[in-house]
């Protein structure tokens, strides 16, 4: 059951990774120009799907050792959610922009929340593929 719930936790977060630099919490507005914060919601559109997917197979999939493998695949993706404002595309210099202000403080957020919740579903599912392996009933 807990691994249920941080599974939706997950898939929620990668859907605000995902949508929230388009909707929620928007980056610049692209003219003619396309800015570093443009392609910074196009790459978290691709890493917030990729941990919606990560997050459906998590419910879904019910053998321990490769939900663990599975966490350990969202806490990877939950360190590019960071790292893509960040230090990998960046956004735009000017401090005083929206997507400096809102947008990059609201994805490290959600990348560190979503990094905390993988690693207790990887604990969770680790301790629950160990006390199998050795006949405990882990509770």
């Amino acid at each position: 059951m807990k691994n249920k719930v941080l599974a939706i936790i997950t898939i929620i977060f990668g859907l605000l990774a995902a949508l929230g630099p388009k909707t929620i919490f928007p980056v610049c507005k692209a003219g003619e120009m396309k800015m570093r914060c443009f392609y910074t919601a196009r790459w978290e559109l691709v890493v917030g799907g990729a941990a919606v997917i990560t997050g459906i197979l998590l419910l879904i999939i019910s053998k321990e050792i490769i939900r663990a493998v599975l966490s350990g695949v969202q806490i990877i993706l939950g360190v590019f959610i960071v790292l893509i404002p960040t230090a990998i595309v960046g956004v735009c210099g000017s401090p005083m922009m929206h997507c400096v202000t809102v947008t990059r403080p609201a994805l490290i957020v959600i990348g560190t929340l979503h990094i905390l919740v993988s690693s207790t579903a990887l604990i969770l599912s680790l301790r629950e593929s160990v006390g199998k392996r050795i006949g405990l009933k882990v509770v």
